[in-house]
């Protein structure tokens, strides 16, 4: 019996260590209250709700790893590799593979670790007034409001300090 636990174990750690590795070099990015744009390409785990709209780019749409989401009113097929869904309540969760997914409306709130790059886009101060277009914190970062102009972010583990 012993013969067979120590192989078995050994099967057990050695994804969790993969994994580890893996979280230890990825990323992290939040947004609260979202209010604009929020395009992510990335290879991770991407999650998140919004009322608006949602469209996602799969490089390899017949693997096993599909894109979920729920709450669509309607969906559009752009091409194989591309789907926009829009919603007033759409909830979408992306693992395990490279995606691109650009999320656009009003009370976003996203999650997302692993590896890539992105472009956040807060709708902006209207003339006449000053609205909340929600927050975000990039790699651990505290929260800053969104950017009012198109800003690019790198999607990557901070520096080691020490």
């Amino acid at each position: 019996m012993r013969r067979l636990l120590v192989p078995f174990l050994l099967l057990l750690l050695l994804p969790a260590a993969a994994f580890a590795r893996e979280t230890a070099s990825s990323g992290t990015l939040s947004i609260r209250e979202g209010r604009g744009i929020v395009q992510l390409t990335a290879r991770g785990s991407i999650t998140g709700r919004v009322r608006g709209r949602i469209t996602i780019t799969d490089p390899k749409p017949y693997d096993s790893k599909r894109p979920v989401v729920y709450g669509a009113t309607q969906t559009r097929y752009k091409s194989e590799k591309t789907v926009v869904y829009i919603g007033s309540n759409l909830r979408f969760r992306l693992i395990g593979s490279l995606y691109t997914v650009r999320v656009d409306g009003r009370a976003i709130f996203m999650s997302a670790i692993g590896r890539g790059q992105g472009m956040l886009n807060g709708e902006g101060n209207p003339p006449g007034g000053v609205f909340y277009d929600g927050v975000y914190s990039l790699n651990d970062e505290p929260y800053h409001s969104l950017p009012d102009e198109p800003t690019d972010f790198e999607l990557a583990a901070p520096p080691a300090t020490g």
